[in-house]
């Protein structure tokens, strides 16, 4: 009788996951496809396979950076020890960013996380396949090499789409590693604590991600995991259009405005806004730089009738002082020590960071200091990225997938696209510089296999000079790759 029960319930529990595959045919064509392209693949030959890294955006760009760079453990004895060399100097690399669909951090503000879960399978299914398409004309071409381990640069696509990537590779069959950034994150926030020494813990990402409540989950397991008995608070502050700004996202940022007025079309932080007000009445404390545009308004300049964001350094004003302003009207806040710059694209102004964590130490109303017993003497930027260089190459280790010289398949070290609208869509769904319109991004329904995006080679007529620029400056070791990748592939055309 118990081995019928048994037969029952094992046909029944089948059934589930049967009907739940027919629901999500995203994820169930993706493991269809990953299947196909991995099938009777030899591990001797994954392992001189490139590993993949994806971001919403180019904000990812600033976790391989530091994958390049580390150099935290002994290569040829694994022990956690520096050796002078590159940790990764033998792998390779291919890097996506989903630059037509970001950012992925308002899909869950709007109800739309299903939609969000098939972008961020559809990275993973992207990294994992052999597809890509050209720059010009959009041709598909199908000599991408397949990866050994996805690294999601992403901590929104970290918080809602791991374990869906995780259960279409589990579906497929096979052992492919996904290395997550919100667990590396919380860890270096628990690091830099004093055991018994107090602490709030601030956390800066996208809206998204505190939706999901994921990096308050991971810093607890995290400090009980180092036996970390003190209180420790945690509070965040969802930085709402900035990921954005700094992508250059026309919604949250025109770049070069002539004057200061209002924009109908914007979207980010304002004042009487339900999802990022700013508040007209402690205007001062936002420390907000009104020159070259920087922000729109109306009425009088000292003394605005309705205001808007028009910088990324106005932005990281805005929310760290609505984050100081959180933990002032909280009971008993214990000093702030660390700030876990909880979105890829953060890193790229840490010195903003830094300069305006400062700014609300020292700012006064009537002669007293306003947020200074809020901040302890020394305040820790965490940035993930270290973290997750560590946690990749552990598991490469563990797995023995670490290649053990450079023999990839691939024509350069490192391969770099981006996703752009179709060609030949209505007009109707695109904007100015091209890409889709904010009604159309957001409106879109979950499910559908067939993509209204492609992933072509990064090129500044895709991305744009200010963003190359930024990218030359900020991460010098995937510069280098870059250009060699877009070098070869002027030559291949």
């Amino acid at each position: 009788m118990s081995k019928l029960i048994s037969f029952v319930l094992l046909i029944f529990s089948s059934t589930q996951i049967q009907a739940q595959e027919v629901k999500d045919p995203v994820k169930h064509a993706a493991s269809e496809e990953v299947a196909h392209t991995y099938d009777g693949l030899r591990d001797s030959k994954l392992r001189r396979y490139p590993i993949g890294v994806f971001d919403s955006g180019t904000g990812g760009l600033t976790i391989l950076e530091q994958i390049l760079k580390a150099d935290g453990f002994d290569n040829r004895s694994h022990r956690p020890i520096g050796d002078g060399k590159s940790d990764f100097e033998n792998e390779s690399f291919i890097f996506l960013a989903d630059q037509a669909n970001m950012p992925y951090g308002n899909y869950p503000v709007i109800r739309k996380e299903q939609f969000l879960d098939d972008l961020i399978v559809k990275d993973a299914d992207f990294l994992m396949g052999k597809d890509y398409f050209t720059l010009k004309g959009q041709k598909r071409q199908s000599n991408k090499s397949p990866v050994k381990a996805i690294v999601i640069a992403c901590n929104t696509a970290t918080a809602y789409g791991q374990l869906d990537i995780e259960q279409v590779i589990e579906t497929a069959g096979l052992d492919i590693k996904v290395i997550g950034v919100i667990d590396a994150g919380a860890k270096g926030a628990v690091e830099v604590l004093e055991d018994g020494v107090a602490a709030s813990i601030a956390v800066v990402p996208t809206k998204g991600t505190v939706l999901s409540g994921a990096y308050p989950e991971a810093i607890t397991a995290n400090a009980q995991k180092k036996n970390l008995r003190q209180n420790i608070r945690v509070f965040q502050q969802g930085a709402f259009g900035l990921a954005g700004s700094i992508d250059g996202a026309g919604e949250f940022i025109q770049h070069g405005k002539s004057d200061s007025s209002l924009r109908d079309d914007y979207r980010g932080p304002e004042s009487g806004s339900t999802e990022a007000p700013i508040d007209l009445a402690i205007l001062e404390r936002y420390g907000f730089d009104f020159t070259n545009n920087n922000m729109l308004y109306d009425g009088p300049r000292d003394a605005p009738t309705r205001v808007q964001l028009n910088s990324v350094e106005n932005y990281i004003a805005y929310h760290l002082t609505t984050l100081l302003e959180q933990m002032r009207e909280s009971a008993d806040a214990p000093p702030l020590r660390a700030v876990v710059m909880g979105c890829t694209h953060f890193p790229f102004y840490q010195e903003a960071f830094e300069s305006e964590l400062n700014r609300l130490r020292n700012y006064k109303e009537n002669g007293e200091f306003i947020y200074d017993s809020l901040m302890a003497d020394k305040i820790a930027l965490i940035d993930p990225a270290f973290f997750t260089a560590r946690e990749l190459y552990q598991s490469l280790a563990a797995d023995k997938r670490l290649s053990h010289k450079v023999t990839t398949p691939q024509k350069t070290r490192g391969e770099f696209y981006v996703t752009v609208p179709v060609e030949g869509q209505d007009q109707g769904r695109l904007n100015e510089s091209g890409g889709f319109t904010y009604d159309f991004k957001y409106g879109r329904n979950p499910g559908e296999v067939a993509s209204d995006f492609r992933a072509v080679p990064f090129d500044e007529s895709n991305l744009g000079p200010m963003v190359m620029k930024r990218l030359q400056d900020r991460v010098p070791t995937v510069w280098g790759l870059l250009s060699e990748f877009q070098e070869k592939s002027s030559k291949a055309k």
